[in-house]
């Protein structure tokens, strides 16, 4: 695991040892306090099954308290280890989706958080999970995004529950952000948000030019054939994958995902 020190003041990001395909160097995890305050709060603790993660947060905490738990998504890579951080802690959990709630109430869009003296505004970012937030903190100019932007590579829709439609418009939401500091759940911290979102906008539009393409030369497409020719019989990407990301390309144009 890894502790960055490129934060603002009241960030720390320390890296989960979980590297994947999928979650690449880790999932980074983020305690957001003032510097001067004697609580914190905690952002996607990480997967369960790695105690010396949970360690590693309330070392970084240390003389604080860990008051809250924030959750940006429903997969367990960044909630898995929230029930027994909140245990250690004594804190509550909250979460868009209010299954994944303890002894707190869900989040709501538009929501501003005080967290240890840092303001936090909830962003409802749907379209890689319909449960997806981002969180801005305004005193930072900084934007934790979950996995709704990555720091380095492109995101997977988890369709049918995230849809590109919504994925799109959370783009567009997130682009309002000039000069914002892009503090991802996956890869390196410190990027500017606003150009990775129009690079991610583009690289979606130029897909669903291509699927366009594709149907139009080969007529109707199911979500496995399309992503075969999208990507080949040879990629690295696991084929349930690749049926995610082409059905979330189809139902977005309005055809038959399945």
């Amino acid at each position: 695991m890894s502790l960055s020190t490129a934060m603002p003041p009241s960030v720390q990001m320390i890296t989960c040892d979980n590297p994947s395909p999928m979650t690449l160097e880790g999932t980074n995890s983020y305690l957001i306090g003032s510097p001067d305050a004697d609580q914190v709060c905690v952002v996607d603790p990480g997967p369960q099954d790695h105690p010396e993660h949970v360690e590693a947060l309330l070392s970084a905490a240390g003389s604080r308290t860990v008051a809250m738990v924030v959750l940006t998504h429903r997969h367990r890579d960044h909630q898995g280890a929230a029930a027994e951080l909140a245990r250690r802690a004594g804190a509550a959990v909250r979460a868009f989706d209010p299954r994944l709630c303890l002894g707190a109430e869900q989040l709501h869009d538009g929501e501003r958080l005080l967290a240890a003296g840092v303001e936090l505004e909830v962003l409802h970012t749907p379209g890689h999970t319909s449960d997806s937030v981002c969180l801005w903190l305004p005193e930072a100019q900084a934007m934790i995004t979950g996995d709704t932007v990555l720091g380095r590579g492109t995101t997977m829709l988890d369709f049918p529950d995230g849809t590109l439609t919504d994925y799109l418009e959370t783009l567009q939401r997130l682009e309002a952000y000039p000069g914002a500091m892009l503090l991802p759940a996956h890869g390196p911290a410190g990027a500017e948000l606003s150009s990775v979102v129009a690079q991610y906008r583009r690289h979606r539009l130029e897909r669903l030019e291509q699927v366009r393409a594709l149907l139009h030369e080969h007529g109707p497409l199911d979500a496995a054939a399309l992503g075969e020719l999208i990507y080949g019989r040879q990629t690295a990407v696991r084929p349930e994958v690749v049926r995610k990301i082409a059905g979330a390309q189809l139902h977005h144009l309005g055809l038959p995902a399945d």
